[in-house]
């Protein structure tokens, strides 16, 4: 049996939003299942050092926000900051931590991030969250429950300590077989190593090339 895919992500990110988009339909192309991963990207920062982009220079961070528009457009869908960015994710991966534990992970989480970063939603909210969590199949009370709820709160710290010991040091991070695939646009690569075991040089793309 192989192993599933461990997508590590924050709702806060928007690139975790754009990586979600893809992520399941690359892995069920390989017969792989997804496991999502909830944890707290700006905690995970603080545990590394990382990097973070909108404090780089205003060069840097108007050619950022250009390119998560450009990877919007790429991926058909549109792409808005919240006006009160950034919101507390913490209600949010609380419950993405529950519905994971119920088998919705993917489902809960793909609806949290589309409705904060396509609609601007107030995901620190825990009826829209209840709201959210009921459309993929879902107990509304039991989500709303759980945004609140200790054990949610230490498995999103646990998941952070946990990503910040294996050397992941910025979100979304997908771990297949043991490599590490860091961010949005690694997902090719990421597509190519399940394919054939590992990334391909160029003399493999040219054989794949030739008529048959």
């Amino acid at each position: 049996m192989t192993t599933p895919l461990a997508f590590h992500f924050d709702v806060h990110s928007p690139w975790c939003f754009l990586a979600s988009l893809r992520v399941e339909a690359i892995a069920a192309k390989h017969g792989r299942a997804v496991d999502w991963v909830p944890l707290h990207l700006a905690r995970l920062m603080d545990r590394v050092g990382g990097r973070r982009p909108l404090e780089a220079n205003p060069a840097f961070v108007a050619w950022y926000r250009q390119d998560l528009q450009d990877w919007a457009t790429r991926a058909g869908v549109t792409l808005r900051q919240h006006p009160d960015y950034p919101l507390r994710p913490a209600r949010a991966l609380r419950a993405c931590c529950f519905a994971r534990s119920e088998g919705k992970g993917g489902a809960f989480a793909r609806a949290v991030l589309a409705a904060y970063w396509t609609e601007a939603a107030q995901i620190d909210d825990a009826g829209l969250l209840g709201d959210l969590g009921a459309r993929v199949g879902l107990d509304r009370a039991a989500v709303i429950a759980a945004t609140g709820e200790e054990r949610w709160k230490a498995e999103v710290e646990a998941n952070t300590e946990a990503a910040a010991q294996s050397g992941i040091f910025g979100l979304p991070a997908t771990i297949a077989d043991g490599k590490l695939f860091f961010g949005n646009d690694r997902l090719e690569l990421l597509d190519l190593f399940l394919t054939h075991g590992r990334i391909p040089g160029p003399e493999l793309s040219a054989a794949d090339s030739r008529p048959r």
